[in-house]
């Protein structure tokens, strides 16, 4: 069976291991030159297997008039006047209850689990080398009510066999010495152990390498994708002047992906949520940083990876729901720089312009994976901020259907047609 992979971010390179494991001839398709270099490139670094907080919930309704009017807030919904727009925040609205928190928590740790197995099963037949630390993730809240809130999303999971610690704001500190957070400052935090944090890009790089060393992959990079149908059909796609065809189609494209599904005649419902990030170093005499920590209030987060010269800091947050616009906005870049110089010891100027890329979300922040309304095209997209977490567990999943194989978990809380 040949596959053909649109896109070559951390997901549709996952796809294709997946697939070429699978017995597939695979071609991998991206309008960029260089795999890894959308929302793969800067992202947050963790690998968060145990905290999956979906981003629609009932407080985030308490929060809309600021998430809308507030041009400060750490996460800001632009209106658009498209229906396309209209509609998906219809249905993120529809998502932000308690049954569904539930079952979106219980969903995502399903496929986080997964992606672990797959992400170590990979790792054991592979040389890959991507800063991959199973350090622990420290969450840190500043308001009573976002820490109140997570104490109870913190006992859910418990139920769901996650193990996670709720510590005062002095434990806090105290478990994780890198912090300059005044402990008066913190209502408390949650910490989950066995939480990692990864190279994204890195990990991005040396799965192409293995990729590009089996004879059953090609490349076309640096090509746009137009889809060709006949008679209601993804036959081929028009990459770089060339009709690359196939028996099946992945869409991995992320933030182009509902801008590929329009183009083949039916909506998709992801929106880019843009974040950005820098990768800065310690000061020479600062305490190393342990664990990876979210500040929650401030939708930043710290994670240290291990590179040649020492340890570097990714530090990476604001969501901002604004469209497909990468442009670096240098007033919300310098809330992450001014995150990171309120609890980090760090160089700021070891990165002087910083990243922004665009995370692909769906209305209730689960990924979609499963058969598309087109036949011939199956998606694997949307999986918003937990992409490089799901990526492996998802790939394995979107193959086993794609193979009508039995899936290794229940794929239904994922299908495509709960938009339907």
């Amino acid at each position: 069976m040949r596959v053909c992979v649109l896109g070559a971010g951390v997901v549709g390179l996952a796809t294709a291991w997946a697939l070429t494991e699978a017995g597939c001839e695979v071609v991998i398709v991206d309008a960029a030159s260089a795999v890894g270099t959308g929302a793969s490139a800067g992202n947050g670094a963790q690998l968060s297997y145990n905290f999956v907080a979906p981003f629609a919930a009932p407080e985030t309704l308490w929060h809309l008039p600021a998430l809308m009017l507030d041009k400060a807030a750490p996460v800001r919904i632009k209106p658009q006047m498209n229906g396309g727009f209209l509609r998906w925040n219809l249905e993120f609205l529809r998502a932000c209850t308690g049954r569904m928190v539930r079952q979106t928590t219980e969903a995502q740790l399903a496929l986080a689990a997964l992606s672990r197995a797959e992400l170590d099963r990979l790792t054991a037949t592979t040389a890959l080398s991507f800063s991959r630390q199973a350090n622990g993730k420290l969450v840190v809240y500043r308001d009573k009510t976002s820490f109140q809130t997570a104490r109870r999303q913190a006992e859910a999971q418990k139920g769901m066999g996650t193990e996670q610690i709720v510590l005062d704001g002095v434990q806090c500190l105290r478990e994780e010495p890198g912090l300059r957070i005044s402990a008066a400052l913190l209502q408390g935090g949650v910490f989950t152990p066995r939480e990692e944090v990864g190279d994204c890009a890195a990990f991005c790089e040396g799965l192409a390498g293995q990729l590009r060393a089996r004879n059953t992959v090609t490349w076309r990079m640096g090509a746009p994708a137009t889809p060709v149908l006949r008679d209601g059909r993804l036959v081929a796609v028009l990459a770089g002047g060339e009709e690359i065809g196939a028996d099946h189609f992945m869409l991995c494209l992320g933030s182009g992906a509902a801008r590929f599904a329009r183009a083949c005649g039916f909506r998709l419902p992801v929106e880019s949520m843009k974040g950005y990030s820098l990768t800065l170093r310690p000061r020479n005499d600062a305490a190393r940083l342990v664990h990876s920590v979210t500040d929650a209030d401030r939708k930043i987060v710290f994670a240290p990876l291990e590179r040649e010269g020492g340890q570097v800091i990714r530090v990476a947050g604001i969501a901002d729901l604004v469209g497909e616009d990468r442009r670096i906005d240098e007033k919300r870049m310098s809330m992450v720089r001014r995150g990171a110089a309120d609890a980090l010891d760090v160089d700021l100027d070891s990165d002087p312009i910083g990243w922004a890329g665009l995370r692909p979300c769906t209305p209730d922040s689960r990924p979609l994976i499963g058969a598309s309304p087109v036949a011939g095209l199956f998606l694997n997209t949307g999986h918003g901020a937990l992409g490089w977490t799901l990526a492996c567990g998802s790939a394995r999943l979107a193959v086993d259907m794609l193979m009508q194989r039995p899936p290794v978990l229940d794929g239904a809380p994922f299908s495509p047609k709960r938009y339907s």
